[in-house]
């Protein structure tokens, strides 16, 4: 027999091949500098002396400000929270816009008129009322709904149809307790317990002392030991004073024009008023300084147009707040949409 061929040889393998190089990691982009905001005119007098910061906020190309007819809210990270006509913005501690805030299903909220930051069950989260929805709810700042009041209370005589309740604002005291105004509805105040349980309803329209003519605004005041509640009380020109369970204590100012929102910040109370200007008051509700009323003949109201507007002279406060450094921030009822941020003059 032949011989078995030999086996050919197995062929050599192939070198690997060298891993390429890693390339270098892109270097981090630097930050985008802190805005620096320009002071402007300076308004008020006294110990109520304040500056306005120039170009408040920043928005990035394409988003800007709108139409306003709302509030104005701040938390303690010194964010602002602005209500538009179409959703609630969020502006940084910095000044620059940062977001719109929206549910956990990635709804806005559209409509809301007054609206405050206030811890519940120990966490912030945003307050708000709706006039056209005929509803108040809670709000976490990440946008998780917490609760919700539909609805004027359930009590006989009190509405006719539910077309009668605008619910303009809304407060929390630190019992717990929610305190609703129907400011553009039939001006009761009305009370529910922390678990949103109706408890009684004071107020109502009138010029009487106790009674409103568009209760636009309301704020629990903790200045003291004893809270109390004051009530802009707009149609009538004046703050009132009341006690947690409705009993009216005293006016506060009668010589004001239109009042419709308010803010505290330490012992210093802010209230803005709708005939473009912001009057301010210490813990005992003396009256410290008003501002923004510089010059009186300037054009004002909804229709005031931004060529006619004078740098830190107000047309028509419908929102205000302090953040938390103490600067003061009024937001206007205006089509063309119109912020100023003050600045305490040191």
């Amino acid at each position: 027999p032949e011989p078995a061929p030999e086996p050919a040889p197995e062929p050599a393998p192939e070198p690997a091949p060298e891993p390429a190089p890693e390339p270098a990691p892109e270097p981090a982009p630097e930050p985008a500098p802190e805005p620096d905001f320009e002071k402007g005119a300076k308004v008020g007098e006294g110990e109520g002396q304040y500056q306005v910061l120039r170009n408040w906020p920043i928005y990035p190309e394409g988003k800007s400000l709108g139409s306003l007819h709302g509030d104005m809210a701040a938390d303690s990270n010194g964010k602002v929270y602005i209500a538009t006509s179409g959703n609630i913005q969020v502006i940084g501690a910095n000044g620059v816009y940062e977001r719109d805030l929206k549910t956990t299903d990635g709804k806005v909220f559209q409509g809301v008129h007054g609206m405050k930051i206030r811890k519940i069950n120990g966490e912030e989260a945003l307050i708000a009322a709706m006039p056209s929805k005929k509803r108040v709810f809670a709000v976490k700042l990440d946008g998780t709904v917490l609760w919700q009041i539909v609805g004027h209370p359930d009590v006989e005589g009190m509405y006719g149809h539910i077309k009668e309740y605008n619910p303009t604002d809304l407060d929390v005291a630190p019992d717990g307790k929610i305190y609703i105004v129907d400011g553009y509805g039939k001006s009761f105040v009305h009370v529910y317990d922390k678990d949103r349980k109706y408890l009684s309803s004071f107020g109502g329209k009138g010029k009487e002392d106790g009674k409103f003519n568009t209760c636009h605004n309301i704020l629990v005041d903790t200045r003291s030991d004893t809270p109390t509640l004051l009530v802009s009380d707009r149609e009538n020109n004046r703050l009132q004073l009341h006690s947690m369970d409705g009993s009216f204590i005293k006016t506060i100012d009668s010589d004001l024009r239109q009042p419709c929102a308010a803010d505290i910040y330490g012992d210093l109370l802010a209230v803005g008023e709708l005939g473009g200007r912001l009057s301010l008051y210490d813990k005992n509700n003396q009256l410290v300084s008003r501002i923004g009323d510089e010059p009186s003949d300037r054009s004002k109201g909804n229709g005031a147009k931004p060529e006619d507007w004078v740098e830190g002279a107000l047309v028509a406060v419908h929102g205000c707040t302090f953040d938390v450094n103490g600067d003061l921030y009024a937001q206007e009822w205006n089509r063309f949409g119109r912020l100023t941020k003050y600045t305490k003059v040191k």
